[in-house]
């Protein structure tokens, strides 16, 4: 006679900071959080007892001025955001990318003081071969042998400096899956696999060396898993794919900032044996982004201290902005919010030119006393700064790639001027076609961008900002983020040409701390901040690109929406 058992699994990804219901940038209530992931769970788990999996798919470590805090700032001892995660419950997790970003020293304690394994069976370790995360657990739940294999974007290396993850390699998401499915086949005779992956469902990234969103390629390749969890490109999903077998399995991706949770329940069903026989699966994603129930005062009364001591640190006064610094004015041409980065990067660095692009689709920092909290709104990442040698025919290069992902060419003055395209979360709203954090632009010369001219056309470097001459075959020395520096957006190696095992030859120093901190340092220095745009570039002809702006910023940018798709335009 057949019987049933029932395993429910929640599951979140790309927490990102987003621990407490509080915006800590903005000074005003936020959308979901762990708080509400624990308020979520405890209700569930009340109404609905039972066997009951919680799982995480990444980059739990990096984002907000709370994540900085506890991975940089905090004193204590234990990582606290291992224990916000043990408070919950969760089972397993997976490593993400920009939690290996935070460095070993932060990133190895959150792993060890966690009770849960973090997984990453992709991230190989030179010294012995293996794993140097644990690559899967079994978990026991309603008499059924659950497996989790956990994998890690392989793009890594391509992204984050090696003196961040050091002696790790990075394999093919689907080639190790191949390889670890039969293995915990063999090993451990499971009754159903699950893969966690922090990568995201397909496109992105995709070179000779990796590719970043691997999801639906392993789903599609590797037969074995019953069920696929995944993050990192922060959009909410359920996908059924198509096995090599022929077998339909759920792709599901909760989105980001636990603004949703996604809920599987998976009902089995037992022979005689005891063994599981078949198993049928619903799964559908909660929004949570204002649960509020006692549950939700039980985690903010438990974890209250730490909760202040961000707050305290959030709304540090630093100095003063006498005047707005708005993202959007960045795609048309110098704007005062890219030319602070620039300035500050050239001033730290001591560089010959600077590069920097938009962190997010649409921030505004407005003039005012200027806080802690104000520069995580400036700048998004814990990038370090780094300074490069380029040859100027190499700048130009690098130039017209970022340029030919960003503008299209114009025969008219009517023509559409920035690449856009309905936005993928939301396709009644149109966005950029191309991530903005490759849309460099230069300080430290003074070019042109002529958009009347094809693509790799474009760019016409007229002197150094000093008016000294600009030569082509001349080395200069460039400052770029880690991110960039290390080939992330291929600016430099497909842009620029230079190949990625030269780039660490070209490196002639890395600052001991990220760009934020010595924003941080520089605004406690000057105390009074006049931002203004150094108009070292500018799209030509000027009248075209004010008529553009003009009819374009209205289609990008309603009223209200400064920060609706940054989470959207994450690296």
């Amino acid at each position: 006679m057949e019987e049933t058992r029932k395993v429910r699994i929640i599951f979140t990804s790309d927490v990102h900071g987003n621990y407490f219901p509080f915006d800590f940038r903005h000074t005003r209530w936020g959308k979901g959080s762990l708080q509400r992931v624990y308020a979520f769970v405890a209700q569930e788990c009340q109404r609905q007892p039972g066997s009951t999996i919680l799982i995480d798919g990444g980059d739990m470590l990096q984002g907000e001025p709370t994540s900085y805090y506890f991975n940089f700032i905090s004193n204590s001892k234990r990582h606290r955001v291992a224990d916000f995660c043990n408070f919950i419950g969760y089972d397993v997790a997976v490593i993400g990318n920009h939690d290996l970003e935070t460095g070993h020293e932060v990133f190895d304690r959150y792993v060890r003081d966690c009770n849960f394994p973090v997984l990453g069976a992709n991230a190989i370790e030179n010294s012995t071969g293996e794993p140097y995360f644990q690559p899967y657990t079994m978990l026991y739940r309603s008499g059924v042998r659950i497996a989790v294999i956990g994998f890690i974007t392989p793009a890594i290396p391509h992204w984050i400096p090696s003196t961040v993850w050091h002696d790790m390699h990075f394999e093919d998401i689907t080639e190790s899956a191949r390889k670890w499915v039969a293995r915990v086949k063999d090993d451990e005779h499971p009754d159903f696999i699950i893969g966690l992956l922090h990568s995201g469902l397909c496109e992105g990234i995709t070179t000779d060396e990796y590719k970043e969103n691997a999801t639906m390629d392993t789903a599609q390749n590797v037969e074995g898993f019953d069920l696929i969890l995944y993050g990192h490109d922060h959009a909410s999903n359920i996908e059924e794919v198509t096995t090599p077998s022929g077998r339909k399995i759920q792709c599901i991706n909760p989105g980001s900032y636990a603004h949703n949770v996604a809920e599987v329940n998976i009902e089995f069903s037992l022979g005689a044996n005891q063994h599981v026989i078949s198993h049928k699966l619903e799964s559908k994603i909660h929004y949570i982004g204002t649960v509020r129930n006692p549950h939700s005062q039980t985690f903010r009364h438990h974890f209250f201290r730490d909760y202040q001591d961000v707050s305290r640190y959030a709304a540090e006064h630093l100095g003063h902005l006498h005047s707005d610094l708005r993202v959007a004015d960045a795609y048309f041409g110098p704007s005062a919010y890219i030319d602070l980065i620039q300035h500050l990067q050239l001033k730290v660095s001591g560089a010959d030119i600077s590069f920097a692009a938009p962190l997010f689709f649409n921030a505004l920092i407005k003039a005012g006393d200027i806080k802690i909290s104000d520069l995580f709104n400036i700048y998004r990442f814990e990038d370090k700064l780094y300074i490069l040698k380029l040859t100027g025919n190499e700048i130009k290069r690098y130039l017209e790639m970022s340029y030919d992902g960003w503008i299209n060419q114009m025969s008219s003055d009517v023509d559409q001027f920035l690449q856009t395209c309905p936005m993928k979360s939301n396709p009644e709203r149109i966005g950029f076609k191309n991530f903005i954090f490759n849309f460099d632009s230069a300080a430290g010369i003074c070019y042109e961008v002529d958009v009347r001219r094809q693509a790799d056309q474009r760019i016409n470097i007229i002197s150094m900002a000093n008016g000294t001459p600009f030569d082509p075959q001349h080395y200069y020395t460039c400052a770029m983020t880690a991110y960039r520096a290390n080939g992330g957006g291929e600016l430099l190696t497909k842009g620029a040409g230079i190949p990625k095992e030269e780039l660490e030859q070209r490196i002639l120093l890395i600052t001991t701390h990220d760009i934020r901190y010595y924003l941080m340092e520089y605004v406690r220095e000057e105390k009074n901040i006049y931002p203004e745009p150094m108009n070292h570039w500018k799209f030509v002809p000027e009248q075209w690109i004010s008529k553009a702006k003009e009819r374009e910023m209205a289609v990008l940018f309603q009223a209200g929406d400064a920060e609706a798709e940054d989470e959207a335009n994450d690296r």
